[in-house]
């Protein structure tokens, strides 16, 4: 996968990407863009296979592992944007410590990332939203965070659910500091 990068201007990843409907309006919007798509889900790798097929588009890759794996085989900036979309809540206080997103997973994402590149996170619960607040802090020598609308994105199952069920959608953008 890495040896494409070269045919590429950016490389974008998704964590996570559900069944594919962003992963999809990336690639659209994106097509100079390698796409890699991470999911661990067979389903939503299904549904995104057939939106490939569909749309003909030959500039995604998808990664059907823990992202953490490649993140760590990684030593050096190879993401220009990455997407994180309602990643597992794990809601219970119990349970925090599963979250995707905390200082040491964004740590990991910085090596990652070019300087200047962004992270977009979305959420649609309060308590992981008020996390997400508490952590991105920690890390202001890494990134420059704020919370920003969700306007010109597209709205997923997941968040369209959320949304019916009387849930806000709280989202994110971190730009990548210099190292």
């Amino acid at each position: 996968m890495l040896g494409l990068v070269s045919d590429y201007k950016k490389v974008i990843l998704e964590i996570g990407f559900g069944n594919g409907e962003n992963t999809a309006f990336l690639a659209t919007k994106n097509p100079d863009a390698l796409i890699v798509a991470s999911e661990v889900y067979k389903s939503g790798i299904g549904s995104l296979l057939a939106s490939i097929d569909k749309n003909s588009f030959r500039h995604i890759k998808i990664f059907d592992d823990d992202i953490r794996e490649l993140l760590l085989n990684l030593s050096e900036p190879l993401f220009h944007e990455i997407y994180i979309i309602c990643p597992d809540p794990w809601p219970k206080a119990r349970h925090h410590k599963r979250r995707l997103v905390n200082k040491v997973f964004l740590e990991n994402l910085h090596t990652v990332m070019y300087p200047g590149g962004t992270i977009y996170i979305s959420t649609d619960w309060e308590n992981y939203a008020e996390f997400i607040e508490e952590e991105t802090p920690k890390l202001k020598d890494e990134f420059m965070a704020k919370k920003i609308s969700n306007d010109g994105m597209p709205i997923t199952r997941f968040q369209a659910r959320a949304m019916r069920e009387g849930r806000e959608i709280y989202t994110y953008l971190l730009t990548t500091l210099k190292k």
